[in-house]
């Protein structure tokens, strides 16, 4: 997860400069990626608690992210935000696309887990997505290789 300060056409940002962005992607090479826009007066360590801790599993997040809850659950949206939009067919858009950004962001904050919508773009959870590079693979990217029925373990 990287750390990406806020741009200045961010909407909604708060003098105090609690909106940061972040992108969450993959360990294998930038194939998935999404741009996440967090307000931390939302997501507040209290807050991040309550999310990491609705799915099992949570010990596991707050190990990898070194106790630090809120990054966890910010690498955790990204994730969850990746597989929807994988399961969707992908996604690609970025800041001017206010549609999809709004799209995207709903389907996280009415997943499960997530606190659902409020007044606010950045939802219960404080998170909202920004942008995206999500590509299913496609006939191009995969292989077909035979193998024996041995090397797999299969009966």
């Amino acid at each position: 997860m990287q750390d990406h300060q806020q741009s200045s056409g961010a909407a909604e940002a708060s003098a105090s400069g609690s909106i940061r962005r972040y992108v969450v992607e993959d360990k294998w090479g930038g194939d998935y990626l999404v741009i996440l826009e967090v307000d931390h007066d939302i997501l507040t360590e209290e807050r991040a608690q309550q999310i990491n801790g609705f799915w099992s599993g949570d010990d596991y997040r707050l190990d990898k992210e070194n106790g630090d809850v809120v990054r966890a659950v910010i690498r955790l949206a990204g994730a969850t935000l990746i597989r929807v939009m994988f399961e969707q067919g992908g996604a690609d858009f970025g800041e001017k696309n206010t549609d999809a950004q709004l799209a995207w962001t709903a389907d996280l904050h009415e997943d499960e887990g997530w606190g659902g919508t409020d007044e606010t773009i950045f939802g219960w959870c404080g998170i909202r997505c920004v942008g995206a590079d999500v590509e299913v693979p496609g006939f191009d990217n995969v292989e077909l290789k035979a193998v024996a029925t041995s090397e797999r373990g299969l009966p």
